[in-house]
């Protein structure tokens, strides 16, 4: 996925520990899933959005990156993903994270 937001409650993490955590969802949402050795899990599965109609696509990706910020990412929990709609079609999405129930 080349376009996304990704912002947090920053007030609930350490400095360190928002910027970590950020990192990790950012790399998490720039893979696409097949790509990565050893863990092929690993990332956006984009084989299942595209070529979609624009509201499907967006529950099929907003499913993805809430599930998988859940698999690779329990630190955070996704709270919202909004999308804005790029003049080229394609779909951006902003993904709000907030701290995550760490067991």
């Amino acid at each position: 996925m080349d376009d996304y937001f990704v912002s947090g409650d920053a007030d609930a993490f350490s400095p360190e520990e928002f910027a970590e955590i950020k990192l990790c969802l950012e790399t998490l949402l720039s893979v696409r899933a097949g790509t990565q050795p050893m863990d092929r899990n690993f990332g956006i599965n984009a084989d299942e959005i595209i070529g979609r109609p624009t509201e499907i696509a967006k529950n099929i990706l907003s499913v993805e990156i809430i599930e998988k910020v859940r698999e690779y990412e329990p630190r955070a929990e996704v709270d919202s993903v909004e999308y804005e709609d790029s003049a080229e079609g394609r779909l951006v999405p902003h993904i709000h994270f907030i701290k995550g129930e760490v067991e």
